[in-house]
């Protein structure tokens, strides 16, 4: 399995993939004469991101809840806050309230705020902000990392509990099978060589089976009541359940990782092929799905389903991509790839404001058939010149260490 500066590529190869996916979706949003397919993936997009954070969900380093919470708002609630009010200072609507008719519209927990001046624009910003847990207009992709790090906090905590619950049964056998944790069973599969849980005994992963069935279940149930709750609960719980299904698919795929014979091989292009095939019948493309208003669709199975499917046709791709030899283009191609990932909450954020920025002062001109596209232009200079500036001097507001901009560009 190809592992860099103890990080595994193959995995943030995925991450990168899926987040370009992402600005793409936003791009095809954006204006009207864009179509690029992608609101058919809107089952596999962030579904995919949150399985994959389950993965590597790890207590080695912070095995206490304080400590894993202290660090998870450092690098995920503290950025959404600072990137949040940062770009609702950039918003143009604040600069310009003429441009408000122009801007996203806002709905905030089933309310349609009635906006007549720059004062209430800002102030529905912050309930977006604070209240809502979607972010601002201004980084409104922002969302994911506030759900990300609620249910963080929540699935530590459903771990833990797990494990308490299941303790006596764990002293009570006391046979390998029954009594010992996992911890080092997935130690290739920890993104940075931390470790994590590989899977836990019969009983903890039973618990958090069921937590998952449950938890899709709640959010599924709010949708379908039209419930929208205080930080965004009701998508937290949708959420929930496939960043726990990642937790529970660590030992597979580490098995996939560690195929290496031809038929082997085989088998898995055989099974990514076939989990497309499986994405492409069960998905329901019309409504399209959106994990961040937890709008799901007219049937949970066919959402679940092709989401899994969705996912699992991901794994097998990268899972492929990383038994191929780095030639050249794949290589380049491999490494942009890594760079989005490692710069996620930057290009979320600016790639977003900068479409903000686009759709609301030169929707006119980029309305037209086949000029939306030099957006893609716009985005890309505007993210390559964004990385450097907030890796080497705003590093802060995104809780990393101060690196080099040759090294916040490298895609190696």
């Amino acid at each position: 399995m190809q592992q860099a500066n103890n990080r595994i590529l193959w995995i943030d190869e995925y991450k990168g993939f899926v987040l370009l996916l992402v600005c793409l979706f936003h791009m095809e949003q954006s204006f009207k004469n864009v179509s690029i397919g992608m609101e058919a993936l809107s089952a596999m997009r962030m579904s995919a991101f949150f399985f994959i954070s389950g993965v590597l969900f790890s207590t080695r380093r912070f095995a206490d809840f304080k400590s894993y919470a202290l660090h998870k708002t450092k690098v995920l609630l503290l950025p959404y806050i600072w990137l949040s009010l940062l770009f609702l200072a950039l918003d143009p609507v604040v600069w310009n309230f003429e441009w408000f008719p122009k801007a996203p519209k806002m709905t905030i927990m089933n309310t349609v705020p009635v906006i007549e001046n720059v004062g209430q624009y800002m102030g529905w910003n912050l309930a977006k902000i604070f209240v809502a847990g979607k972010s601002s207009i201004g980084s409104g992709p922002l969302w994911f990392v506030f759900t990300l790090y609620s249910i963080s906090l929540m699935f530590f905590g459903v771990h833990k509990i797990a494990e308490l619950i299941t303790q006596p049964l764990r002293r009570r056998f006391s046979a390998p099978q029954h009594c010992m944790e996992c911890d080092n069973s997935l130690n290739e599969l920890s993104h940075r060589s931390h470790g994590g849980p590989g899977g836990g005994t019969p009983c903890i992963i039973v618990l958090i089976a069921a937590v998952a069935a449950s938890s899709l279940i709640a959010g599924w149930l709010l949708f379908k009541n039209h419930i929208r709750l205080p930080l965004g609960i009701e998508r937290d719980c949708t959420c929930l359940a496939f960043f726990a299904l990642g937790w529970l698919c660590k030992e597979p795929i580490k098995k996939l990782g560690n195929i290496n014979s031809r038929v082997g091989n085989a088998a898995l292009l055989i099974g990514t092929i076939v989990a497309f095939v499986l994405y492409a019948i069960i998905d329901e493309a019309m409504p399209w799905f959106s994990i961040m208003n937890n709008t799901l669709g007219k049937n949970i199975f066919r959402f679940v389903g092709s989401s899994v499917f969705g996912i699992a046709g991901l794994i097998g791709i990268f899972q492929l991509l990383s038994k191929i030899p780095n030639v050249t283009p794949i290589a380049i191609f491999k490494g942009i790839l890594r760079n989005i990932s490692r710069n996620a909450l930057i290009i979320l954020a600016v790639h977003w404001w900068i479409l903000l920025v686009l759709r609301i002062v030169f929707k006119a001109e980029l309305d037209k058939p086949g000029i939306a596209y030099l957006s893609v232009l716009v985005i890309v200079a505007g993210v390559i010149a964004a990385i450097p500036l907030f890796r080497n001097k705003l590093y802060k507001l995104i809780g990393k260490e101060k690196i080099s901009v040759k090294e916040s560009l490298s895609i190696k």
